[in-house]
């Protein structure tokens, strides 16, 4: 069973390797980054370098993530648009393997690239004496915690919807949104509003909002982080328990994925 999770996850290795699209994405996204970060870099003296890491850093995580999330959309609706699936499971290859091949690829090239941005990070604040490299570590590691949780999502969102509603999904229906329906209707209510629709939406609001996955988890107790690029010792435990609130994300994803998986017409 390793020996079939270890070929399959070189085959989508390989995939990834060969997309045009996929290659095309990240270069566009490449080149958007190096716009809004060449000329800051460009103009780096000692007093704004600070300033300039940071910025950048910032910047190249958001990048990672976003480009991460396509990996798994791409993935599954690739492979569920060209319908070639069904030779796939009939190697055999059972679909809960192929499956988790297909997160463990999406995840190493995300891993990979999170150990490349963070070397090339931790070189330059060692080339320019700037005491931060724990705060870097940090945001890796919090940032890889998102990567991982938006592959999840996103892979299970393609299996289930069409990969363009599987976006729109993720841009408009997030916990967030629902956060702030959910204040709007309090405020009516305390405003002396006795409507039953208002009434009704609240609570529904409340469950969606509790519903939906956090990506960034515990993001206003680590927000210092990433403005002063600084840790404390209580924050490590808070990334800890975000990775493991990811890792658990992604387990729910797959099992989910799994079901829809086998219950379409191509297996």
């Amino acid at each position: 069973m390793l020996g079939l999770l270890r070929a399959n996850v070189s085959a989508h290795l390989a995939y990834f390797r060969r997309s045009r699209l996929l290659l095309g994405f990240g270069l566009v996204f490449l080149v958007i980054l190096l716009l809004f970060t060449l000329p800051q870099m460009l103009f780096v003296t000692h007093v704004t370098a600070f300033d300039v890491i940071r910025g950048t850093l910032r910047e190249v995580e958001l990048f990672l993530v976003v480009f991460s999330a396509a990996l798994g959309l791409f993935l599954m609706s690739s492979h569920l648009r060209d319908r070639n699936l069904k030779m796939v499971f009939t190697k055999p290859c059972p679909p809960a393997v192929w499956l988790a091949s297909a997160f463990l690829a999406a995840i190493l090239i995300s891993l990979f690239f999170q150990i490349l941005i963070t070397a090339v990070a931790l070189g330059t604040c060692l080339a320019l004496g700037l005491r931060v490299q724990m705060g870097v570590l940090f945001v890796a590691f919090d940032s890889f915690a998102m990567c991982v949780g938006m592959i999840a999502y996103l892979s299970f969102l393609a299996t289930a919807l069409h990969p363009v509603i599987a976006v729109v999904f993720v841009l408009f229906f997030n916990p967030s949104m629902f956060y702030q329906l959910r204040i709007e209707m309090l405020g009516f209510i305390q405003s002396g509003s006795k409507s039953l629709a208002i009434r009704i939406l609240e609570p529904f609001f409340q469950f969606l909002y509790m519903l939906l996955p956090i990506f960034h988890v515990f993001s206003d107790e680590t927000g210092s982080v990433y403005a002063t690029l600084r840790v404390s010792h209580g924050q490590w435990a808070r990334v800890f328990g975000a990775f493991g609130y990811d890792l658990a994300l992604a387990a729910l994803c797959y099992c989910l994925s799994l079901f829809f998986l086998q219950r379409k017409r191509l297996i």
